[in-house]
């Protein structure tokens, strides 16, 4: 299964549905928030099932659909991960008794 948070022009999506079908995957799924009609539409004749939210018949591009829309600067995604990692490797201590 695919997911993202868009697919505005599909050609990312276009890309991962090929490298699936090269590796021989049995069933293909994408699913997003949104996506413009006609590439929905597409995606529907390459893959098995397609879950998209809303196709906005006026699609210009993916930010009018969210209320709060903005590219995730690289130091955010940076300190995102540390963060993530560091959750993810500390271990809670546990006391003998």
């Amino acid at each position: 299964m695919f997911k993202d948070r868009k697919i505005a022009m599909g050609s990312t999506m276009r890309a991962s549905i090929q490298l699936c079908k090269k590796q021989g995957a049995g069933k293909i799924v994408v699913a997003a928030p949104v996506a413009s009609p006609w590439v929905a539409q597409e995606i529907e004749t390459m893959v098995d099932q397609v879950v998209v939210l809303t196709t906005p018949a006026s699609f210009r591009a993916v930010a009018q659909v969210y209320q709060d829309w903005y590219d995730v600067p690289d130091a955010e995604v940076l300190e995102i991960m540390e963060k993530w990692r560091r959750e993810r490797t500390s271990c809670p201590t546990v006391s003998e008794e």
